[in-house]
């Protein structure tokens, strides 16, 4: 297949595999800009991306005499100067992609070969077809993060996150104002996108992606501004017709707004808002000490509590100032005022009534979650973080060691407190959302992990409880770090500091999108723990605007630069296929048999 480019405007003049220099007649240069190197026989098309240029003159060595005497006769020289423009490009050889005649596509590999002399160079902005082509395999297919971007020029070409790499764990860092929460929502919006499909095709519930989104800020729900528009998960919400239940439940749960009460919220959130407890027996004492900084003293106290009444935080409360179960005295008023937070906490109660079962219920489904920490410390946000997250682990820990219903069940017993195992399992008379029926094959035959939904957790402010110093033995976060790929789990991480993450997380991410960055430390850390090699990109960090990103993935042969979508625009121009999907996929509407349990 011949590309279709436009006149070259350049050479290749000398360079080995790590950098090349290419001598150009056009003068407008920005870093990191991607220029198409087409040698003038053979299939192959490299990319070069720019990384310094010089302004240099034709048959003249120096040009500080030239300017000295261009600076006193001007007219003499300009004529002849003009003509002697040029300027000399350094970068990065990207790799090559080569023509495949048997799958009539393009295959990029990495760069084991250089260009031939003299090979035709062509500005990438001016090539948006051919660099679709070029790219087919790196750019992805399923959750869209933002366009390609090339120096300041952003092109009409799609980034995306492939869904197999979503397990292996997803990072965003930025300063403040870098765009992340602008990513966050594209990221929402193209997974509910992408669920909307799989439902509207009967495709395999595993291609679905379930996100426990956290709100720090609430902005998720009503969107984020630009200009004049405002647009977030309500307007999809409100976008889908009146009487399409089905439609609807195939991205959210009946109520999808977590929030720790209702009074606050505005009214036309209401009817999607939950206002959400939790019971205190559902807790570990490793929920408490994998966020919060405990002595080994005080988590062998709380293990002691718990030990001897399942609702141990209760247990804890109520304890007579003497009463230190065996330890030093005081260590009993030392841990009530650790578990402060919780003790205090309107969410965390000693009655029976807890969300998590219908959380996890849907989470199981392929649902979408907001959850709204505005009102909450960051001491309850981590907690139910972790609660929810440890969950979901232990139950895909337990499907993947059994093969029938009561192996399975013996095992989560073992791995959850009673009350929630028992109510997952429909063993309970509060069982309104039994996993039972979801976790099936065929009578007592258990699914496969690959057969459920990918499930995505976001932690918000990443080193608050993923720090060095947390990094300790129960802390959940490292086990998912390291094991959540075969079980689809998957970690989304938003930072601020990528040098205070804890260095086991970050080396088990294989999906990185890096934006503006606080301090060349950040930089470098980005650096060293990028998924491609992406040495040499200093000067582009610091040349990053907002909403502009580094995108780097282990399962993708280079990096690649992305403009962040224009969230109020990019979800306004969704609204319509939310609105009719069967219609914009142009396929037919077939009724299916409800797969949700009746309540």
């Amino acid at each position: 297949m011949e590309l279709e480019l436009p006149e070259p405007i350049g050479i290749l003049a000398e360079g080995d595999i790590s950098t090349l220099k290419i001598v150009c007649t056009d003068i407008r240069f920005q870093i990191g800009e991607i220029l198409i190197i087409k040698p003038l026989k053979g299939r192959r098309v490299f990319l070069f991306r720019v990384m310094n240029y010089e302004n240099i003159l034709r048959n003249i060595q120096d040009m500080s005499t030239i300017a000295a005497n261009f600076l006193k006769n001007r007219e003499a020289y300009i004529a002849r100067v003009e003509s002697e423009k040029l300027v000399k490009v350094h970068g990065l050889l990207m790799g090559y992609s080569e023509y495949n005649s048997e799958t009539e596509s393009w295959d990029f590999r990495k760069p084991r070969v250089l260009p031939p002399h003299f090979s035709e160079v062509f500005r990438g902005s001016e090539c948006s077809e051919a660099l679709s082509l070029i790219l087919k395999d790196e750019i992805g297919e399923h959750i869209e993060v933002g366009k390609l971007l090339i120096g300041t020029s952003t092109l009409d070409i799609p980034i995306r996150i492939d869904l197999d790499s979503l397990p292996m764990h997803v990072q965003v860092a930025g300063t403040t104002g870098a765009g992340k929460s602008f990513f966050m929502l594209t990221f929402i919006t193209s997974a509910l996108k992408n669920n909307l499909i799989n439902w509207a095709k009967q495709e395999d519930i595993r291609n679905k992606v379930s996100v426990f989104m956290v709100d720090v800020h609430d902005e998720y729900m009503r969107g984020l501004p630009f200009k004049d528009k405002r647009k977030g998960i309500i307007d999809i919400a409100n976008s889908i017709p009146k009487g399409e239940k089905d439609q609807f439940k195939a991205l959210f749960g009946d109520k999808f707004y977590l929030t720790r009460e209702l009074d606050a919220i505005p009214t036309e959130m209401q009817k999607y808002s939950k206002a959400i407890r939790f019971r205190r027996e559902d807790l570990f004492v490793s929920d408490i000490t994998s966020v919060m900084l405990v002595s080994d003293q005080m988590v062998g106290f709380m293990n002691r509590a718990r030990g001897i009444q399942d609702d141990w935080v209760t247990k804890i409360e109520e304890l007579d100032e003497s009463e230190n179960l065996g330890f030093a005295t005081g260590t009993v008023n030392a841990v009530r005022r650790r578990l402060y937070p919780i003790i205090k906490s309107q969410i965390f109660t000693a009655d029976e009534y807890s969300d998590l079962a219908e959380i996890i219920y849907n989470l199981e489904q392929g649902h979408f979650y907001n959850f709204s920490t505005a009102l909450l410390t960051s001491s309850e946000q981590f907690v139910v973080i972790t609660m929810v997250a440890r969950t979901l682990f232990s139950l895909r820990q337990a499907l993947m060691s059994s093969t029938k219903w009561n192996q399975f069940k013996e095992q989560v017993y073992s791995k959850l407190p009673k009350k929630i195992a028992s109510e997952l399992l429909g063993e309970s008379s509060n069982s309104k959302y039994s996993i039972k029926d979801l976790y099936l094959e065929d009578k007592d035959q258990m699914k496969t992990v690959d057969k459920l939904p990918i499930i995505m957790v976001t932690v918000e402010e990443a080193p608050s409880i993923l720090g060095s110093q947390m990094s300790k033995e129960g802390n959940i976060f490292i086990d998912i770090s390291r094991q959540g790929r075969k079980f689809r789990i998957g970690l989304l991480l938003i930072t601020q500091n990528i040098s205070s993450m804890e260095p086991i997380i970050l080396a088990n991410t294989n999906t990185e999108l890096n934006m503006m960055l606080g301090n060349e430390i950040e930089v470098r850390q980005a650096i060293i723990n990028a998924s491609n090699n992406i040495s040499g990109y200093e000067n582009e960090f610091k040349v990053l605007s907002r909403g502009e990103a580094i995108l780097t993935n282990s399962l993708r042969n280079i990096p690649l630069p992305v403009k962040v979508s224009n969230v109020p625009l990019y979800i306004e121009e969704e609204l319509p296929f939310f609105k009719k999907p069967f219609e914009k996929l142009k396929i037919q509407r077939t009724k299916t048999k409800s797969t949700e349990i009746p309540i």
